[in-house]
């Protein structure tokens, strides 16, 4: 056993036994302390026994538990007459290598007078596990009869029983002989362990030394005395009394480990129930309402469950349920939704509202809100609560679940719809090379042909032509980049020829404006795939051309970056440039300006980035000196080790 205010130890599960104690939280925060040193998950758990607990105690249990699930713990609530044994029990089934318990540190120094502690029953019981005993101010001392008070407390009709029993035993023995004492002392303890099946600790006690008096009083010589004439009767009186109040006691904790066998099988029944209901439930709806139907029969409330909103940022208006909440009890249930922790009844927050509400949390993202409103007086058991709390885990994994799914299948059907997409765009751009190629040549052999105004005719058709073409191949090259076809091939490039190939390719749409060409004499050879780095610059330009007013300039630069790092081409013009809230969204397929220009398909720029970043480069919108666009686009610049020739 080690004492010691931060436990250490490998990884695995961790154990903390918590009490209705001030000291609660103290053992909670420690046991967090020590599973996120040692990476390990940890269990707050509190054995529920037949002991009443106090509204202050209530209150000190109920900050332990919601601080241990705060923090991230596992909170576990078991029934047993045994803490120890229920301690033990909990961490086999965790498969936990360390508990961590409190003690008071004042201790009687005379062993054989010492009190056994917790401690002492779990190092008895439990050898191989690391016992780790965190030192806590010991609790005012209580005098023996109020912890006897305590323990032994049951309802008047209890007792009212045991009297009732006593009395018609009594009234019968007092037919019998005077000399068949002993037989009735017999019936006596008989009756004494039937009554063990029906009432508690309390009337048991108060039975056994009642009977054992009236037996000594009225039966034994001599007679109507509490005395014993002959030292016979007096072994007899002792002997019964021992063995009526071990056989009571232990009747009682049999009774009391069947009925907390009883519970644990009711709340396994009820989560299996709860759980199948939930997992045959198809939607939402479905499954609040067999979560409702669920919890009303079990714990005999009436249940309410919203869901968070379309952005899961908010408590959505809707209510399912066997009750709707009133304003004042949405507000409780929007503030369980926000801080992530139980509110309403029975808490310290929005305590005066009718409802219970239990927030459907899963890895700390709010689902929505459970509730329970149980009719006036009633109140949560403890297990209650857990079970509640073991609903709401349910649940919140049944919205997850769901909301994954559709998400999925959302996912799902934008795939086949894109996939469909490419194909149609892969189908029509090769069905409609051929007309194109027809429609070109038939203009060039119409050329030839002396029609008046035949040749402002095929100007026009050339032109639509070209459009139209420059179209296609935008198409057919969009559909190469997202089947993943394409793979550029780098080589050694002379700038001043990529520079004058897009120029020369994109002739025909930039007449009539200025066009300045700025490339260093002396710049040096980049590594780039020729054809899809001519492709953009002709891309850029026929877009500077495109979009903006007719005889204004449009620039082209190539160069070096400062540092020798990056290669860079640039395209500038004169037009009303790019909003700064679009220019990311403009590198999407199909996307256009508000201002654009008609014509095209929103393609140019996609296609553009997508070829670049195959030569592992990027592209970037800016705005040009002097009003206008400029697009820059950057490339991998190295030295070569063997320069190609000139």
């Amino acid at each position: 056993m080690r004492q010691s205010n931060i436990p250490s130890g490998p990884g695995g599960c961790l154990l903390v036994a918590v009490g209705p104690s001030p000291h609660a939280e103290k053992l909670v925060r420690s046991a967090h302390r020590a599973a996120t040193l040692a990476g390990a998950s940890w269990v707050a758990v509190y054995v529920e026994t037949s002991q009443r607990l106090s509204k202050t105690a209530q209150q000190l249990l109920d900050q332990a538990l919601t601080l241990a699930r705060e923090l991230g713990g596992e909170v576990v609530i078991v029934h047993d007459a045994d803490v120890a044994a229920a301690l033990v029990r909990v961490a086999q089934e965790r498969k936990a290598a360390q508990i961590i318990i409190g003690q008071p540190g004042r201790r009687c120094r005379l062993r054989w007078l010492r009190r056994r502690t917790l401690a002492d029953y779990l190092l008895k019981i439990t050898p191989n596990v690391e016992l780790h005993v965190i030192p806590v101010d010991a609790p005012p001392a209580s005098r023996l009869w109020l912890r006897f008070d305590s323990m032994a407390r049951s309802d008047w009709r209890e007792y009212a029983l045991v009297f009732g029993v006593i009395a018609a035993l009594t009234g019968g023995a007092m037919l019998l002989p005077k000399t068949y004492y002993v037989q009735v002392g017999l019936v006596y303890l008989l009756g004494i362990n039937l009554l063990s099946l029906r009432v508690g600790r309390g009337p048991i006690l108060t039975a056994g030394v009642l009977t054992a008096l009236t037996w000594d009083y009225i039966f034994a010589q001599p007679y109507y005395h509490f005395s014993i004439e002959h030292w016979q009767d007096l072994v007899l009186f002792v002997i019964y009394l021992a063995v009526a109040m071990i056989a009571s006691l232990l009747t009682a904790r049999i009774r009391a480990q069947a009925h907390n066998e009883r519970l644990r099988q009711e709340r396994a029944t009820a989560l299996f129930q709860f759980s199948r209901g939930l997992a045959e439930a198809k939607t939402l709806a479905e499954a609040a309402a067999a979560a409702v139907r669920q919890i009303d029969e079990t714990l005999g409330t009436q249940t309410t469950v919203a869901f968070a909103d379309e952005g899961g940022h908010s408590l959505g208006p809707d209510f399912h349920g066997s009750y709707l909440p009133s304003e004042r009890e949405k507000v409780a249930a929007t503030r369980a939704f926000g801080d992530r922790r139980v509110a309403g009844r029975f808490t310290e927050s929005e305590a005066d509202c009718a409802g219970y509400y239990v927030p459907l949390v899963r890895d700390d993202h709010a689902f929505g809100v459970l509730g329970v409103k149980l009719p006036a007086g009633v109140k949560l058991s403890l297990g209650q609560r857990d079970l509640l709390d073991a609903f709401a885990r349910q649940l919140a994994l049944t919205v997850e679940r769901t909301l994954l799914r559709a998400a999925s299948e959302r996912e799902r059907m934008l795939a086949e719809s894109e996939k469909l997409h490419r194909v149609l765009l892969d189908s029509v751009s090769h069905e409609l090379r051929t007309p194109l190629a027809v429609i070109t040549a038939t203009s060039d052999e119409l050329a030839d042909v002396n029609v008046p105004g035949g040749a402002e005719m095929v100007a026009e058709i050339r032109e639509a032509a070209q459009r139209l073409n420059h179209l296609v191949a935008n198409l057919l090259d969009q559909t190469r980049l997202e089947s993943g076809a394409l793979r550029p091939h780098l080589d050694w490039c002379d700038p001043q020829d990529l520079v004058n190939a897009a120029v020369s390719a994109a002739a025909d749409t930039l007449s009539g404006r200025a066009l300045e060409i700025v490339v260093p004499e002396r710049m040096p050879f980049v590594r780039a795939d020729f054809a899809l780095t001519e492709q953009v610059l002709v891309n850029l330009l026929l877009n500077a051309a495109l979009h903006t007013p007719p005889n204004t300039p449009v620039s082209i630069t190539a160069g070096i970056e400062p540092g020798g790092q990056r290669a860079l081409f640039s395209v500038g013009d004169r037009g009303p440039g790019f909003p700064p809230d679009l220019r990311e969204e403009l590198f999407k397929k199909f996307a256009r300006g508000h201002a654009a220009a008609p014509g095209g398909l929103g393609l140019g720029l996609s296609i553009v980035r997508g070829f670049i970043a195959a030569q592992g480069g990027e592209v970037s919108l800016g705005d040009n000196p002097g009003g206008g666009a400029k697009i820059t686009l950057y490339l991998p610049h190295f030295a070569p080790e063997n320069p190609p020739p000139e």
